[in-house]
């Protein structure tokens, strides 16, 4: 071999013959399988690639490139696919030669890509059993990397050597996981492998591709369940691989979400996210909270206590590590707004958020509560929506939603401790209109829902703002209206008014059960008198309390009030008829709805906040009639009143069909977009009116004495007939520009069956219902 070497370097014009006869040489000798000789060829090989490396080599590499990679049949090949393991060695070893004797100026990465991919799959596959040839295929793959770093680019088939890494290295706790790894071992090599890896994971993709490589080498043959290894085999990683724990952290946050994972496998991945170095703790809460719900809702076995567990205790850490109210109620309500609709994964998503919420009272002082209190926004309009419109449909996620909102408002802080309580008017009427829709929802009243209103009121009057302090007053004015419509009609006056309403059809309020009915009036009576109390201590107006009802605690056994708040003691309403009955007689005699809120005038201007705020407008403005700040995307108390009144003549009649149930919502929907779109162009109006007056008037000076004098020429008919053109060029009225709910109900019910336009043959036939609602909110918003 050194003669041949000496004679190539005098003679390097004929590296490619010398080539060329070691090349039939060995095609020869494994004809005959005369495989000493065969290795003394390749050895040859690998002898002079070994000196083409060198910096005064008259030769180089790619002399021999022709024979061992470009042809066909071209040795290494011919070698590394042979069947006999000992060849495949042989093939290993010259093809890591062959690399290494490449340098970034003149190089072959694409010829040689397609072998070190073969020579992954040997190494993944012969494993320990073939250590010699998995050594020789490890160190072709090692050399390719190598080569990769000098050349500073990705390899290409990083995910083929990934796999043939992990497939061998030692997870049994034999080998170190510190110091320099042993290469002439198989797991050392690998491990030695592995730690090639670190340079090319600077892009946080390259980090992903590898995570999930090594998480499908996982899911295979359950080795999730193999504890011990697993942990080595992420201390590994981690520590080889990647300097960054939170993209290790995303990773398996998503793939605890996978397809094809048991209960028990989920758990195992939460738990290994939970032990990486704590980081972006807002944006980890978030992810969380993305791809949790979805590991519960996986499949249909998914949801096992343990997992559910596994889960909650995971939102609860890391809602701990951000510690801050406000930033965490806007990622719930950024991961909320991927759900618009009810389903399995949004209910899940809710219980998340609710045991995330369920931290802040743990919070450090700064964080627990919202900065001017200021409550989000969205997060607010999202849950009223879940209260209101989903509430028909999906019991659960409402009776999350309202502990949700409970848990949100301790954020507000209280008015002990501060400026607590929302201070934002809008904010705060939105929330006691929410309160009003679910005074007037009687089918769907629990404790829980009369508890979530004593505590959304409270959360409104805590500021002491006089404002939110006079909103108070006139709503409770409607919630004792509210609580009468269900009271027993007293006297035989009241029977045969009853009797002569029912003859000629008028529908009674409420759900037809005249118990469950009294019982809700006697809560919203119990509510009125938490409110009146709020409002006493809030507004230091004591004279207040004598004005509460006396209600017995038979009437209703399901709530109670502690520290000022109404506490659920029961999931359903429940209480004596006859109590309940009795009591609302009784307040109703004793005060009618005019003559208690002139009382409560009375007890108001007796040195209230009010009264110090309002002086002698008080009486004006506390007969104002309660207006509420609808929350945007919320139909309006009265829309929930007809939806509540159809469901129960469909529950009445026998129900409706699958298609008429699943149309009346998309009509409300669409109803609420286009009373929306006519308020914003009704708007647009009025502005362009404005702006056109101002440039009338502007022009108006100079065109004064020239109108002036044209009507003197006219006449007086000419006068009264240029007011008549002015009359009739005028702009429509509001009341024909407005656009009502009954109008838009009625156009969009006949739009299906209305036929196209006769003179227009080329029209285009009645659009289906849902296809006209998402043009117009792609249109709207």
């Amino acid at each position: 071999m050194e003669k041949l070497a000496e004679y190539l370097q005098k003679q390097p014009a004929r590296t490619s013959k010398v080539s060329r006869r070691l090349t039939r040489r060995i095609k020869a000798e494994l004809y005959n399988r005369n495989y000493g000789y065969v290795k003394i060829a390749v050895q040859t090989y690998r002898y002079l690639l070994g000196k083409s490396a060198a910096e005064e080599s008259p030769f180089t590499f790619s002399y021999f490139a022709k024979e061992l990679v470009e042809e066909p049949d071209a040795v290494i090949r011919t070698l590394i696919t042979h069947t006999d393991p000992l060849i495949r060695t042989m093939g290993a070893e010259l093809l890591a030669s062959y690399i290494k004797a490449q340098n970034p100026v003149e190089h072959q990465l694409r010829a040689v890509q397609p072998l070190v991919s073969t020579a992954c799959e040997l190494a993944r596959k012969g494993g320990q059993q073939q250590a010699a040839q998995t050594l020789a295929c490890l160190r072709a793959v090692a050399e390719f990397m190598g080569l990769c770093f000098e050349l500073k680019t990705l390899p290409p088939n990083l995910e083929e050597i990934e796999a043939a890494v992990l497939e061998n290295l030692d997870t049994s706790g034999a080998t170190p996981v510190t110091g320099t790894p042993d290469e002439t071992t198989v797991p050392g090599l690998a491990h030695s492998l592995l730690l090639k890896f670190q340079p090319f994971l600077q892009d946080i993709s390259t980090v992903y591709r590898v995570m999930e490589t090594l998480f499908r080498h996982l899911d295979q043959n359950g080795r999730w369940q193999q504890t011990e290894s697993v942990q080595r085999l992420m201390t590994l990683v981690q520590g080889s691989c990647s300097e960054q724990p939170f993209p290790l952290f995303t990773a398996l946050m998503r793939h605890s979400s996978a397809a094809g994972l048991g209960p028990d496998e989920r758990v195992v991945v939460i738990n290994l996210a939970l032990q990486q170095p704590s980081v972006y703790s807002l944006s980890a809460f978030s992810m969380a909270l993305q791809e949790l719900p979805r590991a519960l809702t996986a499949d249909a076995n998914a949801a096992t206590t343990a997992l559910r567990n596994a889960v909650m205790g995971a939102v609860r850490k890391l809602a701990q590590e951000v510690g801050d109210a406000g930033q965490m109620c806007e990622a719930i309500s950024s991961v909320l707004r991927q759900h618009a609709t009810p389903s399995k994964t949004a209910q899940a998503c809710l219980d998340c958020a609710l045991t995330a919420a369920l931290v802040i009272p743990s919070f450090p002082e700064a964080g627990r509560t919202f900065p001017g209190g200021h409550a989000p926004a969205q997060l607010l309009q999202q849950l009223a929506a879940i209260i209101t419109v989903w509430g028909p449909a999906e019991a659960e996620s409402r009776a999350t939603a309202c502990a949700l909102l409970s848990a949100v408002l301790t954020a507000c802080g209280s008015a002990g401790v501060g400026a607590g309580g929302l201070r934002d008017e809008k904010q705060a009427l939105g929330l006691m209109d929410l309160v009003l829709q679910m005074a007037r929802n009687v089918s769907l009243g629990t404790p829980a829902d009369v508890a979530t209103m004593s505590r959304v009121l409270t959360a409104c009057m805590d500021s002491k703002q006089p404002e939110l302090l006079l909103h108070g007053v006139r709503l409770s004015k409607v919630l004792l209206a509210e609580a009468y419509k269900y009271a027993p009609t007293a006297g035989a006056a009241g029977a045969v008014e009853r009797a002569a309403k029912d003859a000629a059809g008028v529908e009674r309020p409420g759900t037809g059960d005249d118990e469950s009915d009294r019982l809700w009036a006697v809560s919203l009576l119990l509510l009125v008198n938490n409110l009146l109390g709020t409002l006493a201590s809030r507004g230091n107006c004591p004279h207040l309390l004598p004005l509460r009802f006396n209600i017995p605690a038979e009437a209703c056994s399901s709530l109670k009030e502690e520290n000022g708040a109404l506490v659920s003691t029961s999931v359903l309403l429940q209480g004596d008829a006859r109590f309940a009955e009795a009591s609302l007689k009784s307040v109703q005699a004793e005060w009618p709805v005019d003559h208690w809120y002139g009382k409560v005038l009375d007890a108001l201007c007796k040195g209230s906040l009010l009264q110090t705020h309002y002086m002698h407008n008080l009486q004006n403005v506390v007969f104002e009639p309660f207006a509420a700040y609808s929350m945007p995307g919320l139909p309006a108390a009265q829309t929930l009143a007809v939806q509540a009144s159809l469901a129960a003549n469909g529950a009445q009649g026998g129900g409706v069909t699958a298609a008429a149930s699943a149309r009346e919502p998309a009509i409300q929907h669409l109803s609420s977009k286009l009373e929306a779109m006519a308020r914003n162009r009704v708007a647009s109006i009025k502005r362009e009116r404005l702006n056109l007056q101002h440039v009338m008037d502007m022009l108006g000076d100079g065109e004064a004495d020239e109108a002036a004098a044209g009507q003197a020429k006219a006449g007086p008919n000419g006068a009264a007939a240029a007011a008549a053109a002015a009359a009739n060029g005028s702009s429509a009225s509001p009341h024909e520009v407005k656009l009502s709910v009954a109008d838009v109900l009625t156009a969009v019910a006949n739009f299906n069956d209305k036929p196209p336009p006769a003179e227009v043959p080329a029209a285009p036939g009645p659009l289906e219902l849902a296809d006209l609602a998402q043009r117009l909110e792609a249109v709207t918003g």
